[in-house]
């Protein structure tokens, strides 16, 4: 009598189809989550943030550096006729502000004073989120922007001034980026040796 053996399945093939099993369930998981992923990119809307919401990440600071170092000794009163002078005035008074008692104003600050003073002038019809807008804008479309907001009546800005006006948010918009950036790194320079 022959005993007849049962057909062995090799331990191999049995390995090989465990691993085709398994890769074919996580291709099947990884298809799965590939398709959810789309779907939730599909629902998402056109677009994710607003110029408004840009450039609040950069705001400029007009009317805090106004309220910290004007409105301390000037009323409102007082800002408003200089806010009415020409570029070149403004720039002479704060100069001679200096020399007021009690005027501790730092040399670094007098450009940005200036600065706010000619920016503020777009506040007469603007807010801060509006102006804010222009940290977006290269120089050239800023002077572009401030030309058509003074071809309006009532602007209170000549055409003139556009060039000053435009110069004034680089100023303010460099100002505050070095500040940034002297906050990020608060390691001072080294010293040279005497």
């Amino acid at each position: 009598m022959t005993t007849e053996r049962s057909p062995r399945i090799p331990a191999f093939r049995i390995v090989v189809s465990l691993v085709v099993l398994v890769n074919l369930i996580l291709t099947t998981a990884l298809i799965t989550q590939m398709r959810e992923v789309q779907q939730r990119v599909a629902s998402l809307p056109p677009d994710l943030a607003t110029k408004r919401d840009v450039a609040m990440l950069r705001p400029l600071r007009v009317r805090q550096i106004l309220m910290q170092n004007c409105v301390g000794c000037h009323s409102s009163r007082r800002l408003g006729v200089t806010v009415s002078m020409e570029p070149a005035d403004v720039q002479r008074t704060v100069e001679r502000m200096q020399n007021h008692p009690g005027a501790d104003i730092s040399p670094g600050e007098f450009e940005r004073i200036t600065a706010s003073l000619l920016v503020v002038r777009c506040a007469r019809c603007h807010g801060e989120e509006t102006l804010n807008l222009m940290v977006l804008k290269t120089l050239p479309e800023r002077i572009a922007t401030i030309r058509r907001m003074a071809a309006l009546p009532g602007s209170g800005v000549r055409a003139d001034q556009a060039l000053a006006i435009a110069q004034a948010f680089e100023k303010l918009i460099d100002s505050d980026d070095r500040n940034n950036a002297d906050k990020n790194n608060p390691i001072p320079a080294a010293q040279p040796a005497r």
